[in-house]
């Protein structure tokens, strides 16, 4: 298939007489002329004429020779043999035309007549015909690209997205060869490292010619993957790729199987920044093999510099205004105490985890006995001294706070015992999470609740519960126990429509004493009654223990266990007998719920960092951590049922049919003991096409 072109250059065609006419009024054997481009560095032959005594030896090595004298060359050089051994020719005239100070072309004559003849002034003529054709050609080429930055410029008050910005880039720059058109800002934006390093590209924009605009926004490009496209991308600025599949492999797999679905065959990529700032990356590509002309290249290049000019406005703006917006929100804060922290720009490295507090509320001053104008501008570690808080509940909060940098994406929740100022013994809980202003974090909030008064409550009612559990369980425990020697002494002489009942009797009350185990177990734990025996455990096992208590029970259902460990995970400080609960209640429910003769797989990893966590994991896990994860071969849950089995009583499908046994509870508990401990545990609903349950958990590594 040849290369497709979507609008013939008519120059080159109004220049192949003129060159015609040169050799024929000079005598030249060879006659080329080129355009240049100065920001793509490219060196292109729009015409030439020559006699069948040059062969293409000669003619092939001009172009390396005139590329060499492009940027620095004067407007006339007499080229000699010493420029030209390699060519053949003993000499040559290279005329470099410029328009307002830029290099637009270049006019070569080989052999170059001489200088005072009529020849020479004939051919001086031709070049400055040969220059106006090139500035024509230069103003046609602009002049999309000047529509394209004013249709921009008109709506710039309305302040646009950047998928408008796409939409009109598209709509007045873009040819029907076009067939899709991405912009893609790198991320994550920081004031303090303006210029990265970056992480990923983030689509901001998009136009797909079989999709429409708005396809795939928020997706994000990790750059370890395209580090030498974006290398060599950097040093030219503007990259054009005719073959697509020349690249292909070097790039993720899912983008990759995203753009072939697009059928790209030839690509573009234009750098989006200035020489202060990088900001992005502009995506054009065909559906057919195509040569992207300089006429193209130039225009996307110029509107791409009003872009990267445009956003950099924005941008100074937001650095100008982020403070004070930090602040206004603030004003909108409850009763709650709140701290808002920045990070230090540009301090030495060893302070810049101590981020700065930019302001406290006045509930915050009254909790902790310090005034906003005492706390404003302290580090963390400083305002943590002057709070009134006790010595041990300092330190812990020290190692937490600086443990997470101001402009991490990480939540983070404690809970802490103090003397309020009025006197009492005040039980406060925490929470910290970033700012976001237009989906950048620029610092981070703390807040600090009160709940002495709920927690006054919440004992209550586990005295309240306690006190009637006791109560009923005194006449089931009767119960219970009468069943019992009714079928141990007399059950061979009872009728069996009796001996059924008083067996229904006793199935019933032995349930409902589990129940009111679980619904104090339950209680204490989500008021913090629950006592842990904390010790230093290593988790793989406490896994194999569970297994080994488990395993009849698996094994009388035919199903195979798969342990996928590993042995070099760090230990964390947790109560063995709880976490034993916990796995307990995952495993059992796995071979409760999983088919006969299936597999029941049970693996654990470490997590140092957010993007080791598997898709679907809460937002607020404390890391570093370690993973353990229950999956079995079952039907699997719902999206909605992910949730909901962590509710008090939910029952599934088969569970509510009566066909597994169960109080309801035990997930509940679960999470509450996983929660004491710091941790997270969730569900993954059933892929499409895939059945099978996975619960995982996770455990704060020990501290060292």
């Amino acid at each position: 298939m040849g290369i497709y072109h979507e609008a013939p250059d008519a120059t080159p065609a109004l220049l192949r007489p003129i060159v015609n006419t040169i050799i024929a009024e000079t005598g030249a054997q060879l006659v080329q002329i080129y355009s240049y481009t100065t920001e793509l560095q490219r060196l292109d032959l729009l015409a030439e004429s020559f006699l069948p005594s040059v062969n293409l030896d000669q003619k092939n090595e001009l172009p390396f020779i005139i590329n060499q004298y492009m940027i620095d060359g004067g407007v006339f050089t007499l080229l000699e043999n010493a420029d030209l051994e390699s060519t053949g020719f003993e000499s040559g005239a290279l005329f470099l035309l410029d328009v307002n100070g830029e290099r637009i072309g270049a006019v070569g004559v080989f052999p170059s007549p001489s200088l005072e003849s009529d020849e020479m002034a004939r051919l001086m003529n031709w070049v400055n015909v040969i220059q106006a054709l090139l500035e024509n050609r230069i103003l046609v080429e602009n002049q999309a690209a000047a529509h394209t930055i004013q249709l921009i410029t008109e709506i710039q008050g309305q302040n646009p997205s950047l998928q408008e910005l796409i939409n009109i880039l598209h709509d007045s720059l873009c040819g029907s060869h076009i067939t899709l058109c991405v912009m893609m800002l790198f991320g994550p934006l920081r004031e303090d490292r303006p210029n990265g390093p970056f992480d990923y590209m983030e689509i901001m924009g998009s136009w797909f010619k079989r999709r429409g605009s708005g396809i795939g926004l928020g997706i994000r490009l990790y750059l370890d993957q395209y580090a030498d496209l974006l290398t060599e991308l950097e040093d030219k600025r503007v990259l054009s790729i005719p073959d697509f599949d020349s690249v292909a492999d070097r790039i993720d797999p899912l983008i990759r199987a995203f753009v072939r679905a697009e059928r790209v065959r030839s690509l573009v990529l234009v750098s989006l920044g200035t020489p202060e700032r990088r900001l992005g990356v502009i995506a054009l590509a065909t559906s057919r093999p195509y040569e992207f002309t300089t006429s193209e290249l130039r225009g996307y290049q110029m509107v791409s510099k009003f872009l990267a000019a445009n956003a950099m406005a924005r941008v100074l703006q937001q650095q100008h205004d982020f403070v004070q917006r930090a602040r206004a929100a603030l004003l909108e804060a409850v009763s709650d105490g709140v701290l808002m922290v920045l990070p230090n720009d540009g301090a030495a490295s060893s302070q810049r985890a101590h981020s700065h507090v930019l302001t406290v509320n006045q509930s915050f001053s009254q909790m902790f006995k310090i005034s906003p104008a005492q706390a404003q501008g302290l580090s963390l570690v400083n305002l943590l001294e002057r709070m009134q808080i006790p010595e041990d509940v300092c330190r812990s909060l020290e190692h937490q706070w600086i443990s997470v940098p101001a402009r991490d994406t990480m939540t983070q929740r404690g809970e802490f015992n103090m003397v309020h100022p009025h006197g009492y013994q005040a039980s406060i809980e925490w929470y910290s999470a970033p700012v976001y202003q237009e989906q950048r974090v620029i610092g981070r909030i703390y807040t600090f609740h009160d709940q002495t008064a709920e927690n006054t409550a919440a004992k209550l009612r586990v005295l309240l519960i306690a006190r009637l559990s006791h109560e009923l369980r005194t006449p089931l425990t009767s119960i219970n126990g009468f069943a019992q020697i009714i079928l141990e002494q007399i059950g061979d002489d009872l009728p069996p429509l009796a001996r059924e009942y008083t067996q229904i009797i006793l199935k019933s009350t032995r349930h409902l004493n589990a129940v009111f185990s679980d619904i104090i177990e339950l209680v204490r734990a989500d008021t913090g009654e629950m006592p842990l025996n904390m010790e230093v455990t290593h988790l793989p096992d406490l896994i194999i223990n569970v297994a080994a208590l488990l395993e009849l029970q698996h094994k009388a259902r035919g199903q195979q266990l798969v342990l996928e460990l590993d042995d070099d995970l760090p230990h964390v400080l947790v109560d063995p007998n709880r976490i034993t609960q916990v796995l307990s209640n995952l495993l059992g429910n796995a071979i409760k719920y999983a088919p006969p003769d299936s597999r029941i797989h049970i693996s654990t990893a470490i997590i140092t960092t957010i993007r080791q966590l598997p898709t679907g994991a809460p937002p607020d896990v404390v890391i570093p951590c370690v993973l353990a994860a229950v999956a079995d071969e079952g039907t699997g849950l719902l999206p909605e049922e992910a949730e909901q089995v962590f509710l008090p009583f939910y029952r599934g499908v088969e569970a509510g049919g009566g066909k597994v046994e169960g109080t309801g509870l035990g997930l509940t508990i679960a999470r509450s003991i996983i929660e004491l401990h710091r941790g997270k545990i969730w569900a993954e609903p059933r892929r499409r096409g895939k059945k099978g349950t996975r619960f995982l958990f996770t455990l704060p590594i020990m501290e060292s």
